[in-house]
C-alpha cells in the first residue's frame, strides 16, 4: 500500500526549522500533511520533473548522481517558498516494492548534494538503514 513515512533524521530537521524559519517548516509539514491525504498526488513524487516551470505546486527530480549508483533517492522543492528566498529540499526515498515514499532530509539547498557533504552523508547513512 502507498505511503509516506518521515524518517526521524527528517522530523529533527523540521524541528531545527521551526525555530530557524517557521514559515518554511509550517509550509513544509502541510504539504507532507497533503501528500499523505492524497495517493494520486503521492504518487507524482516519482515523476521525474513533475511541477517543472511551475505546472504545480512543488517540482520533483531525481538525485541523479545517486541515481547513476542505484539509489532511488529524489528531491522536491516548493515553489511558494522559493519565492520567498527560502530554498530547502525535502530529499526522500522511493521503495517501489512496496510503494512506500521515506522522507530522509529536509535540507538548505546550499548543501548542493555533494556526495561528502554532512547532509548527503547522513541522508546516505538513513537510506541503507531502510
Amino acid at each position: 500500500m502507498i505511503a509516506l513515512y518521515v524518517h526521524h533524521d527528517a522530523k529533527t530537521d523540521l524541528r531545527a526549522l521551526r525555530d530557524s524559519e517557521p514559515q518554511a517548516a509550517g509550509r513544509i509539514l502541510a504539504l507532507l500533511a497533503q501528500l499523505e491525504a492524497d495517493p494520486d498526488l503521492l504518487d507524482r513524487l516519482t515523476q521525474h520533473d513533475y511541477g517543472a516551470y511551475r505546472s504545480a505546486d512543488f517540482h520533483v527530480s531525481k538525485w541523479q548522481a545517486q541515481w547513476r549508483q542505484g539509489r532511488d533517492l529524489w528531491r522536491l522543492k516548493v515553489w511558494d517558498l522559493e519565492d520567498k528566498g527560502l530554498r530547502y529540499r525535502i530529499v526522500y526515498a522511493f521503495e517501489p516494492r512496496e510503494k512506500h515514499y521515506h522522507v530522509l532530509a529536509i535540507a538548505p539547498r546550499e548543501f548542493d548534494y555533494d556526495a561528502n557533504h554532512p547532509i548527503s552523508q547522513r541522508i546516505l547513512r538513513a537510506y541503507q538503514e531502510l
